[in-house]
């Protein structure tokens, strides 16, 4: 059973962010967005046992960096559900604009 009321949508292009673990950013890419969680792929990160973390991200076309803090809702080997737990207005805004791109886009 699928329990998710946000809209969510599969990038259609490679979209990078930081993912800071013990305070250092690490380089992840976004796979999949709604406005209240993502799915991303990690690259290389240290092995830690926090289950939340502060991402940096930004949209294509805006000079506006989204700060966003996020917890671990499940993992599975590269790949992480995170749950936005903290967005503000404009970065909550911007995450269903970029999920009406990539709907649209699919």
């Amino acid at each position: 059973m699928d329990r998710r009321i946000s809209t969510r949508a599969k990038l259609s292009q490679s979209l990078w962010l930081n993912k800071y673990v013990e305070g250092f950013p690490h380089l992840a890419e976004l796979v999949e967005v709604s406005d209240s969680g993502l799915v991303i792929r990690t690259i290389r990160e240290p092995s830690n046992r926090e289950t939340s973390f502060t991402l940096e991200l930004g949209i294509p076309g805006s000079a506006h960096r989204l700060w966003l803090r996020t917890e671990l809702v499940r993992k599975s080997a590269n790949l992480q559900a995170l749950r936005i737990v903290y967005a503000d207005l404009l970065e909550r805004a911007q995450l269903r604009q970029l999920v009406r791109w990539n709907s649209a886009a699919a």
